[in-house]
C-alpha cells in the first residue's frame, strides 16, 4: 500500500514538472597557461601601485584566453512565450584556487563576482536584474576576434573606463537593470540602468578628495548590426560616480563617459575590424582609442592579432601616445579544449603620472596554455 501511494504522489508530480518545461545547466572553463613577463610588465603589481626593482618572472597563470569560471544557468517555460531565466557565474584561479576571480580581481569578495542575473523573457526580447555586463561589452563583442581573451584584447574599454592597472576594467554592473531587444532585421539593442544605492550625501573617491550631491548611478544604451559578414556597433555609458578628479595608481579616476563604436567584416577564413573610443573624466581629460583586430585561420588553428592606440589629453600626466599590441595562435584539441600561444607587447608611458620616476613603455609578456570547456 505504501508503494503504491508513492508511485501515485509520483505520478502526480511528474505531469507539472514536464509542463514547466525548466531545465538547469552547469557549465565552466578552466584555463590554465605558463607566462614570461619582463621587469617592465612587473612594474604593475595587480594589487595597484609601481613595484620597485622588479624582475622578469616565469609563473602558472590563470584565465589568460578566457576567465576560469563555473556557472549555473536556468530557463523554466512561464506559457505564451514567457521565461524565466536566471544565471549565476563565480570565478576563480585555476593557479592558485582564489576563489576572488583570479587574475585582476584580487580584492573582489563577491562569490557571484562574474555574473548575478535573474529576470523574465520572451518575444519582446528580455529583462534582467542584478550584476551584468555593459550594453558596450556585448555591442563591441563581435569586433574584437579576440573575444575579449588574450592580452590587449578590447574588454576594457567597453566598462567604466581604462586603467593600466586593471586593463580589464569593470566590465559588469552591480545593482542594474538590462534589458536585450530581440533581433529585427540584424538589429540588436541593448540598454542598461545600474543604481548606485548611495544614501549620503557625498561619496569619497579617493583619500583626499571628497565631492557630495553625487549618487553613483550609471545608464548606457548600445546596439549591434549584422548584414551578412558586415557588423556595425555603438554605444554610450554616463557614470554619476561622484569621483573627485584623481590619479590612483598613476591612471586616471573618475571616468564620466565612455563611447565607442566599430565596423567589421567577416570572410569564412579571414576578417578584418576596427573602431574607436573615447573615455571622458570628471577634470575633463580624456583618452582616445584607435583599435584594430583581424584574424586569419592558418592551418589547424587560428591566429587572432589586437592592436589599441592610445591618445591621453589628462593634467598630470604625460600625454604621450602609446599603442598596445596582442598576437595569438589558438588550436583546437577537441570541440570543448585548444591549446594557445599568446603575446602582448604595452607601451603605456604616456597614461603615466608625470612625477612617475619608472615608465612602462615596454612591458612584454609570453604565455603558452590550455583551455578546456565543460
Amino acid at each position: 500500500m505504501k508503494k503504491s501511494l508513492l508511485a501515485v504522489a509520483v505520478a502526480a508530480a511528474l505531469p507539472t514538472f514536464a509542463q514547466a518545461q525548466s531545465s538547469v545547466t552547469l557549465y565552466g572553463i578552466i584555463d590554465a597557461s605558463v607566462e614570461y613577463s619582463n621587469s617592465d610588465a612587473n612594474s604593475l603589481s595587480s594589487t595597484g601601485g609601481l613595484v620597485t626593482s622588479p624582475e622578469s618572472l616565469i609563473r602558472v597563470n590563470s584565465g589568460l584566453q578566457s576567465g576560469s569560471r563555473f556557472g549555473v544557468r536556468g530557463v523554466e517555460s512561464l506559457g505564451g512565450g514567457l521565461r524565466a531565466i536566471f544565471t549565476l557565474e563565480h570565478g576563480f584561479g585555476i593557479d592558485t584556487g582564489n576563489t576572488a576571480g583570479g587574475l585582476f580581481n584580487n580584492g573582489n569578495g563577491q562569490f557571484w563576482n562574474r555574473q548575478a542575473f535573474v529576470g523574465l523573457e520572451g518575444g519582446w526580447g528580455s529583462l534582467t536584474a542584478g550584476r551584468q555586463y555593459t550594453p558596450l561589452f556585448w555591442a563591441l563583442f563581435p569586433a574584437d576576434f579576440a573575444a575579449y581573451g588574450f592580452y590587449n584584447n578590447w574588454a576594457g574599454l567597453t566598462g567604466t573606463g581604462f586603467s593600466p592597472v586593471t586593463p580589464q576594467g569593470a566590465v559588469r554592473i552591480d545593482n542594474s537593470l538590462a534589458y536585450k531587444s530581440p533581433t529585427i532585421g540584424g538589429l540588436t539593442v541593448y540598454a542598461m540602468y545600474g543604481f548606485g544605492e548611495q544614501v549620503t550625501n557625498s561619496i569619497t573617491g579617493n583619500s583626499a578628495n571628497t565631492q557630495g550631491g553625487k549618487s553613483g548611478d550609471m545608464w548606457g544604451l548600445a546596439a549591434g548590426w549584422q548584414m551578412g559578414g558586415l557588423y556595425l556597433s555603438a554605444g554610450y555609458h554616463s557614470f554619476d560616480t561622484g569621483l573627485a578628479p584623481a590619479l590612483v595608481n598613476n591612471s586616471p579616476v573618475g571616468v564620466k563617459s565612455v563611447m565607442a563604436a566599430s565596423a567589421t567584416y567577416s570572410f569564412a577564413s579571414f576578417g578584418l575590424s576596427a573602431a574607436y573610443a573615447k573615455h571622458d573624466y570628471n577634470n575633463n581629460g580624456e583618452v582616445k582609442f584607435i583599435m584594430g583586430s583581424a584574424f586569419v585561420n592558418l592551418g589547424p588553428g587560428r591566429l587572432i592579432v589586437d592592436a589599441l592606440m592610445m591618445d591621453p589629453s589628462f593634467t598630470g600626466l604625460r600625454n604621450d601616445s602609446a599603442i598596445q599590441w596582442g598576437v595569438a595562435y589558438s588550436m583546437p584539441l577537441s570541440k570543448r579544449t585548444n591549446a594557445y600561444v599568446a603575446f602582448g607587447l604595452n607601451d603605456i608611458s604616456g597614461l603615466q603620472a608625470t612625477t612617475a620616476t619608472t615608465l612602462i613603455d615596454g612591458a612584454m609578456r609570453a604565455s603558452v596554455g590550455v583551455r578546456h570547456l565543460f
